[in-house]
């Protein structure tokens, strides 16, 4: 299990890869061959950040599920202190750093950049807006660091992913995938219901979302088999399948079609219909990651294996020196300069972030679980004994 581990981590460090260069494609105003090449052509793999958080849900509940799969004890204080440990913490930090960045670099609008670009960083910062980002699952949109949105509701669905699986574990792969669809239409009938705001974090997004963690889970449920019926395949089968899976994660977009037939066409909608096709193509990428020794080979590769091992650091703070470089250089450089500045600074400031407070707020989470089962040993202890 730990080789295959070393594959999805690889992955999730392509992903945060795929996120970074999106945001890098944003800064600039997009002209009608940049949109050919990067959103229709064969560079879209560049600017494909919303389908890289797709396969981010898709691995959590895929790596979440272990556990349960292989019947192991299971204690909810232990495993609601390691996801804190594992995603606040760090998260945290990068906020910290976020408020830093904003107070020291920010300057004013840019012109000539995009709009999306300038809307970051435009806002000022009061109470509300520590508040909300500290508590974090709370419904809203940073205007610091806007990759925040998935991580509301990863800490969300983490929170209840337990109770899914207990679900999850008593239905078959059929069932359990209907399952999920159930609680995609549900999260769509509750926006059709009340017509609320979709910014993107409410709490019917992280409903189906929650269906994207079970496509995960099923996955790694039923990964044997699926990985030895994939394994038997020649290699021109595995090609087809791995050319399936990247056009389902990259390009399957039917809700580009019925938004031009309904000009009304709510882009909630629009999210749950294109993430499900995304997330069966993650999933056949994900598959063929742990069946597939040649892509096995690929993912293996040491720099992509760091990659991953600080996939979660590049994604909270390549924004931060994104914003910030060009806030500091721009004019006094060229732009491909501060970008290549931005890539070799998000790196050593991610690896930084990875060493010095990823690994120690694993190592906390490890060690507080282990105090909890201690105190529980001895609190046992004393019990049988006064029974004596």
């Amino acid at each position: 299990m730990n080789n295959r581990l070393v594959e999805l981590d690889s992955l999730r460090g392509i992903a945060a890869l795929t996120v970074f260069c999106s945001h890098i494609y944003l800064v600039f105003n997009e002209t009608l061959l940049m949109k050919i090449l990067f959103e229709y052509g064969p560079l879209r793999v560049f600017t494909a950040g919303s389908e890289a958080v797709t396969l981010f849900f898709v691995l959590s509940g895929f790596v979440l599920s272990f556990p349960f799969i292989t019947n192991k004890p299971f204690n909810y204080f232990g495993y609601f202190i390691k996801r804190l440990c594992r995603i606040y913490l760090p998260y945290l930090a990068a906020f910290l750093l976020a408020i830093i960045s904003w107070r020291l670099f920010y300057t004013k609008e840019i012109v000539g950049l995009s709009n999306w670009f300038n809307v970051n960083w435009s806002q000022s910062i009061n109470f509300n807006t520590i508040l909300v980002h500290i508590v974090l699952v709370k419904t809203f949109m940073s205007n610091l660091n806007n990759v925040i949105w998935s991580l509301v509701h990863e800490m969300r669905i983490s929170l209840f992913f337990p109770i899914i699986m207990y679900i999850l574990m008593r239905m078959n792969f059929v069932k359990g995938l209907l399952f999920a669809f159930l609680l995609s239409v549900l999260s769509m009938i509750y926006f059709w219901q009340t017509s609320p705001n979709f910014t993107g974090t409410e709490s019917y997004v992280s409903i189906h979302y929650s269906a994207i963690f079970i496509v995960g889970a099923l996955l790694a449920r039923y990964k044997d088999n699926i990985s030895h019926k994939i394994s038997s395949f020649k290699i021109t089968s595995k090609l087809v399948l791995f050319f399936t899976g990247i056009c389902l994660y990259l390009y399957a977009h039917p809700s580009f079609i019925l938004s031009i037939i309904y000009n009304d066409f709510p882009p909630f909608y629009r999210t749950v219909i294109d993430s499900w096709f995304t997330s069966f193509g993650a999933g056949i990428l994900i598959m063929l990651a742990i069946s597939s020794s040649l892509f096995s080979k690929i993912l293996k590769n040491n720099l992509i294996i760091f990659l991953g091992n600080i996939s979660y650091s590049l994604y909270l703070t390549h924004l931060i020196v994104l914003f910030a470089s060009i806030h500091l250089l721009y004019g006094v450089l060229p732009m491909w300069v501060i970008l290549l500045l931005v890539i070799v600074i998000t790196l050593i400031v991610s690896s930084f972030m990875y060493y010095w407070v990823e690994k120690p707020a694993i190592k906390l989470g490890k060690l507080l679980i282990n105090i909890n089962i201690d105190y529980q040993n001895a609190w046992r202890t004393k019990a049988r004994n006064s029974e004596v």
